[in-house]
């Protein structure tokens, strides 16, 4: 699938080996972060734009909505808007800005028209997590919606704490699972060393004694370590 995206951005593109394949993986996710980056900036500066002039706001808000583009502009800014229709200055300025606008409209739809497309394509994908990780349709929304939180507040550079670590947690869980595997190797191999060396150092005590080797346990004596009491005849 993702091979069939990159013939379709780059359809004279040849893809004979791994180093040509790599290097149109490379532009493509450049091509796709950019888009994303421009994105996120005309998000950006909407935000600050109803923020700051909530009429102005209002007005895209009904356009987008299907409203008359005349209709909306005299509701929010009155008649005197239409004064500028005998400047040719003037119009000419209010056309290069609605052709920006528009613009701006037309990458907007392309973008979500994508994201639909490409949420249609995963859906199946979808299902399949949901499936192995045992979730409930409210708990896979649930997460979802968590997963778009993130992103929103990735594409709008809010990189707060609580941000970061999930990023850093998702990012680098691998990592840190297989350095804990290695850790636990290495814990377990000196665990079995040390035991078996308590094991060989107790191998090496004096063996038991038999009925054969000592005397009678009358005469063992505590002050010489539990030992035969030595005789005058000894010396």
């Amino acid at each position: 699938m993702l091979v069939e995206k990159i013939l379709n951005r780059y359809p004279t593109r040849q893809l004979n080996n791994d180093d040509e394949l790599f290097d149109a993986l490379e532009e493509y996710d450049s091509y796709r972060n950019e888009r994303y980056e421009r994105l996120a900036d005309d998000q950006s500066k909407l935000c600050k734009l109803f923020m700051s002039n909530p009429k102005m706001g209002a007005f895209i808000s009904d356009v987008v909505g299907g409203d008359d583009a005349l209709v909306a502009c005299v509701r929010y800014f009155g008649r005197d808007m239409l004064d500028c229709a005998q400047d040719e200055s003037r119009m000419a300025q209010v056309r290069r800005a609605n052709d920006e606008y528009l613009s701006r409209v037309a990458r907007f739809n392309e973008l979500e028209a994508e994201m639909r497309s490409n949420l249609e394509k995963s859906s199946r994908c979808m299902e399949r997590f949901k499936a192995e990780k045992g979730m409930t349709d409210a708990e896979f929304e649930g997460f979802l919606d968590r997963v778009y939180h993130l992103c929103n507040h990735v594409f709008m550079g809010e990189l707060n704490d609580e941000v970061l670590n999930l990023l850093f947690k998702g990012l680098y869980y691998d990592r840190d699972l297989s350095c804990a595997e290695r850790d636990g190797e290495v814990r377990g191999r000196n665990e079995r060393i040390v035991f078996e060396r308590r094991e060989r150092d107790g191998d090496s005590l004096p063996p038991m004694r038999n009925g054969g080797s000592f005397g009678s346990d009358s005469e063992l004596s505590p002050v010489f370590g539990n030992r035969r009491r030595r005789s005058v005849w000894d010396l």
